[in-house]
C-alpha cells in the first residue's frame, strides 16, 4: 500500500499542475507554433521533383557530377534555396534562383501528359551568355519515352507548347548543337 501512495501522489500532482497551468494560462502566454511559409516557386519545385512524368538527370550530360545537376537544381529549389551552377568550362559557378515561369511551364507540360527527362537547368557548360546560368532555361533529351531527334514525333509539339507558355528561345534538331535535345528558355 505504501508503494502505491508513492506512485499515485506524484501523478496526481502532475495532472493537477498541468490542469492548473492550462486553465490559468492567458492567450498571450501560450507558445506559438510558426509554420515555415512555402513560396509558390518552392511548392512548384516540390511538385516537379515528385512527378512521375518528369525524370531529372543526376549528373551533367558530360558525365561529371558537380552538385549542379538538373536533379540537384530541383532539389535545392524545392528546399527553398538557390540552385547551384557548374564551375567548369564556360560555367560561372555560384548559384541562381530558378525562374517561376519556367517551373510552372514544366508543371503544365507534365499535367498535359508529356513525360520528359530534364538534363540541364542551371548546371553544365553552355555558351558564356547562356540563359541556363540565369536560371531561365532547361534542356530535355527524352520526350514520351523516346530520345529527342528527327525520329521523335513529339519534340516539335513540345517546343511549340514551350513557346505558348512563354519561352522565347527554343532550339532542337536542326539547330546547331541541338540534334539530340531541346532547349527552352524564358526572357531575362
Amino acid at each position: 500500500m505504501k508503494h502505491r501512495t508513492l506512485i499515485v501522489l506524484p501523478l496526481i500532482a502532475l495532472v493537477s499542475g498541468i490542469g492548473a497551468i492550462s486553465c490559468s494560462s492567458k492567450k498571450s502566454d501560450r507558445p506559438t507554433v510558426s509554420i515555415p511559409k512555402v513560396s509558390p516557386r518552392q511548392s512548384t519545385a516540390q511538385w516537379l521533383k515528385t512527378s512521375a512524368k518528369i525524370t531529372w538527370l543526376r549528373r551533367q550530360v558530360s558525365g561529371r557530377y558537380d552538385g549542379a545537376s538538373a536533379w540537384d537544381n530541383i532539389q535545392a529549389t524545392s528546399a527553398g534555396i538557390r540552385a547551384k551552377r557548374s564551375y567548369y568550362g564556360n560555367a560561372p559557378g555560384g548559384s541562381v534562383t530558378l525562374d517561376a515561369r519556367m517551373l510552372t511551364a514544366m508543371k503544365i507540360l507534365a499535367r498535359e501528359g508529356y513525360s520528359f527527362r530534364v538534363t540541364s537547368v542551371a548546371g553544365g557548360s553552355h555558351s558564356r551568355t547562356s540563359r541556363h546560368y540565369a536560371g531561365i532555361a532547361f534542356d530535355v533529351d527524352m520526350i514520351n519515352g523516346r530520345k529527342v531527334g528527327y525520329g521523335n514525333p513529339y519534340w516539335r509539339q513540345f517546343l511549340r507548347r514551350c513557346r505558348q507558355l512563354g519561352a522565347t528561345e527554343t532550339l532542337g534538331p536542326g539547330d546547331k548543337g541541338h540534334s539530340t535535345h531541346i532547349h527552352a528558355a524564358w526572357p531575362r
